[in-house]
């Protein structure tokens, strides 16, 4: 497992428990959201992601050449 992996699964850890603490606050429940996100809200979503993975990417870079 590379570096840039390890650095990501602990913020993702975080963002699952605050989602789920949020979720749980609101009574709401997850196989409910599921079913009510549109494929347009599927999509967006997925390349939201895909922009933030790009931004840890470029961070960890960033902050491993600052260390060098």
């Amino acid at each position: 497992m590379s570096d840039s992996s390890k650095d990501f699964q602990m913020p993702q850890k975080v963002v699952e428990v605050m989602i789920d603490n949020i979720l749980r606050k609101n009574d709401i429940q997850k196989e409910e959201i599921k079913k009510n996100v549109s494929d347009e809200q599927k999509v967006m979503i997925k390349e939201m992601i895909e922009d933030l993975k790009k931004q840890v990417e470029q961070f960890n870079e960033s902050k491993n050449k600052t260390i060098e």
